[in-house]
């Protein structure tokens, strides 16, 4: 119930990212940021047009600074500002209006971050297999509370012992099925997020020809791959726990 209890936790916060300033915005997919306007585009042999580069750098010279990163989470924005204060919404034109607000002609943010850490947040990134694997462990959790305890009998001698009953193998076994499933939707689910989060960072940079550096965030990265090793605990864990009592039981009955 413990590590069911870390898992769901785990999960609700990685969901929960960029969705306040207060430190939920170190909980994020991607992060875009602009790089140091002074520098100039690489040519490289590869590149038939190398004008295209020269004029997306030739756009972020006169940048003001206003914005320098964008992070995207599964239901949130954070944009950092120059004096490195931060914003947070989970609604993009938010962000974009306060973007206007402080620049002139589109300069605060002048290969629109906003724009393109929203389409990722809105057409790559789904939370539906996380919502429904913090669901099966939630009711994995209230199976397991329903597992007897140690309570204390006195035997035929007259003499107290601690006993536990065995669970319910009908309960057992549906805790299993839960736990088994949310493991598999949580495996899938971050396993899709990391992907999507790393060739995302990759194609913005270069489709922006290096004007932009992409990051993966790394605490939701741990945070998921914690909660999806919590879950496959659980349900290794109970399949052992079925295997033993019915290895008892077995064994209990062969002795009858």
């Amino acid at each position: 119930m413990v590590i069911c209890s870390v898992a769901i936790i785990f999960l609700s916060i990685l969901l929960a990212g960029c969705t306040s300033s207060n430190g939920l915005s170190n909980v994020y997919l991607v992060s875009l940021r602009y790089r140091n306007t002074s520098a100039s585009a690489e040519v490289d042999p590869e590149i038939v047009n190398p004008s295209i580069a020269e004029k997306i750098y030739g756009v972020m010279r006169p940048l003001n600074d206003k914005i320098i990163e964008v992070r995207a989470g599964y239901m949130g924005l954070c944009l950092t500002r120059s004096d490195h204060s931060r914003l947070c919404s989970s609604s993009a034109a938010a962000l974009a209006s306060m973007a206007r607000a402080d620049g002139n002609n589109g300069t605060a943010d002048p290969l629109n971050l906003i724009w393109i850490a929203k389409n990722f947040k809105e057409t790559i990134v789904f939370d539906g297999l996380i919502f429904i694997a913090v669901v099966l462990i939630f009711i994995c959790f209230l199976l397991l509370s329903t597992f007897p305890g140690w309570h204390e009998e006195v035997d035929e001698s007259g003499s107290e012992r601690e006993v536990r009953p065995f669970p319910s193998r009908p309960v057992a076994q549906g805790a299993l099925g839960l736990s088994t499933l949310g493991f598999l939707f949580g495996l899938v689910s971050i396993l899709w997020q990391h992907i999507n989060s790393s060739a995302a960072g990759a194609m913005s940079e270069s489709l922006s020809y290096g004007a932009i550096e992409s990051h993966v965030g790394t605490a939701a990265m741990v945070f998921g791959w914690i909660a999806v090793v919590c879950m496959g605990i659980v349900a290794l864990a109970l399949l052992a726990t079925i295997m033993s009592v019915s290895l008892l039981q077995q064994l209990t009955d062969e002795e009858l």
